[in-house]
């Protein structure tokens, strides 16, 4: 297990996760948070991912492409912190995401991360309960509106954009 942080350089267009580093489609930063998307350069399951960036509401809400075969959720939510500094966007995951599949049905995951991050002293205390009552919070958030994102955070007063036009990207 280690520490996931992922560095997006809003000026450079790049992402570095622990993978390396790659070069990023499109950014563009928005009243909520930043918009990502780039493809997935040798990734054995997914060939794009796009992504939402809310910090304040501690959301990365993601859309994936695969390769083949259909991907089970329209969204993917990573709990995460996030730190800016300048054009520099740091990206700490806190190891418990959401699936969102197209019929609403909701898929908490990753549960066993938290812990296993917890008890080898890669998050702490505070930050594992800021996790779950987070993701506590959205699921309850959600129930209110039939488990529909859009309309969930359209109730906060977020509206995200998916579809951009890439030929005005640097």
């Amino acid at each position: 297990m280690h520490l996931k942080v992922e560095t997006h350089n809003l000026l450079a267009h790049t992402h570095t996760v622990k993978a390396g580093t790659f070069p990023v489609a499109l950014y563009h930063q928005h009243s909520h948070g930043v918009y990502v998307e780039r493809a997935f350069v040798g990734h054995p399951t997914y060939r794009y991912w796009k992504a939402h960036i809310l910090p304040k509401q501690l959301l990365q809400i993601c859309q994936y492409t695969p390769h083949q075969d259909a991907y089970p959720y329209e969204f993917y939510i990573d709990i995460v912190q996030v730190e800016r500094q300048g054009h520099i966007l740091k990206v700490k995951d806190l190891y418990l995401d959401l699936g969102i599949a197209y019929n609403g049905t909701l898929t908490l995951m990753d549960t066993h991360e938290l812990f296993e991050a917890l008890a080898s002293g890669l998050i702490g205390l505070d930050e594992a309960f800021l996790a779950t009552q987070t993701l506590h919070d959205l699921i309850n958030q959600l129930g209110q509106h039939e488990n529909n994102l859009d309309r969930t955070l359209q109730a906060q007063g977020i509206a995200l954009k998916w579809a951009y036009d890439l030929s005005s990207a640097p």
